[in-house]
């Protein structure tokens, strides 16, 4: 907000005025750039993996500092605990690695922080130290734990229990991650094939209408592959392109080029219970120029069932409205049939 200048004594006698007139209300202080306080925070509070994963990848990060301060440069002590452990995971978690990155001439490198853990590995402390190549501490960080990997079940929470810095920095929120293993029937990874142009039109009737580009394709440039990711509350369809294009990674110093298809991504939130599903998401609205118009809100409502033998997924898309512009009868789908897919495990 632009402000013009005024004098010191003038605003000292207008907040006397005010803090006498309104002496039951406070003001919010609005901090200098050089003493904003950093805020160290997990990413998200909340996830989950399949019953057979053996690790998972836990972030750390400092969240909204102003994009003109540099980071700490001096260490700081993170101390944690991992707590309420229920099922498979009592004995099982522990910290394995506290990893960051660093991307030099488009090469990213991985590098590890120290830590120090409990006999138990229930407690300890994480050493943020400052980069040489980054002058500063990393801005997030990934704390990877073990799991028992199996066909395990339960539940877990990390917990930032304190800092230590002589820094400006504080602890925010969320400071405690829950996580849970995912045991709802679609969770995981699947596949279907698209083998004709009427079954690829039956797909774009409903996917059509929630991303441009799949509208815009015909049978012919497309493998027929669609792939199906179900993680924790947010999932996707991939579909797979003709097209190619060659993709080249660096990591830790070695380069390496692949040609792989071009794929078209479809993501939304999701929640499934007892043979239903409800996909909500958001897609842009592109005008004729190729700029941002709108944006649809959309919910897309079925049913799915489990093939006990094989294992395979039917998924039915029976209903696809537009959130913020609803009435009965204006759904963009609609059919007491609906449009099924079969998935197999990927």
């Amino acid at each position: 907000m632009y402000m013009k200048k005024i004098s010191l004594t003038s605003i000292g006698f207008a907040l006397s005025v005010l803090l006498i007139g309104c002496a039951d209300n406070s003001f919010e202080e609005l901090p200098q750039d050089d003493n904003y306080p950093f805020r160290l925070v997990l990413d998200t509070n909340e996830g989950g993996d399949l019953a057979d994963a053996e690790d998972y990848g836990i972030t750390i990060k400092f969240a909204d500092y102003l994009p003109d301060l540099n980071l700490p440069n001096e260490e700081i002590i993170i101390t944690y605990q991992i707590k309420d452990l229920e099922d498979d995971m009592v004995g099982s978690v522990r910290i394995d690695k506290v990893i960051y990155e660093v991307e030099i001439d488009d090469c990213i490198y991985e590098r590890e922080l120290d830590f120090s853990a409990s006999a138990d590995g229930l407690t300890g402390s994480i050493v943020l130290a400052s980069d040489e190549d980054l002058g500063s501490v990393p801005e997030e960080f990934e704390v990877v734990v073990t799991l028992p990997g199996g066909e395990s079940s339960g539940s877990f929470i990390f917990e930032i229990t304190a800092i230590e810095t002589t820094q400006p920095v504080l602890l925010g929120s969320p400071r405690e991650f829950e996580y849970a293993v995912l045991d709802n029937e679609v969770a995981g990874g699947w596949e279907f094939e698209i083998t004709s142009d009427e079954e690829f039109e039956s797909f774009k009737e409903i996917f059509g209408q929630l991303n441009a580009d799949i509208e815009a394709l015909s049978f012919s440039e497309i493998t027929g592959t669609v792939k199906a990711e179900f993680e924790f509350g947010e999932m996707k369809f991939e579909i797979e392109l003709i097209e190619t294009e060659e993709i080249t990674s660096c990591e830790n110093g070695e380069s390496e080029t692949e040609t792989v298809n071009k794929v078209i991504e479809f993501e939304a939130e999701y929640e499934v219970e007892d043979g239903e599903f409800v996909f909500e998401g958001s897609r842009e609205i592109i005008n004729d120029n190729g700029l941002v118009e709108d944006e649809l809100d959309f919910m897309l409502e079925g049913t799915y069932e489990v093939d006990e033998e094989s294992g395979a997924i039917r998924f039915t898309f029976l209903i696809l409205i537009d959130e913020d512009n609803y009435e009965a009868g204006e759904e963009l789908y609609a059919s007491e049939i609906g449009v099924s897919f079969t998935f197999n495990k990927d």
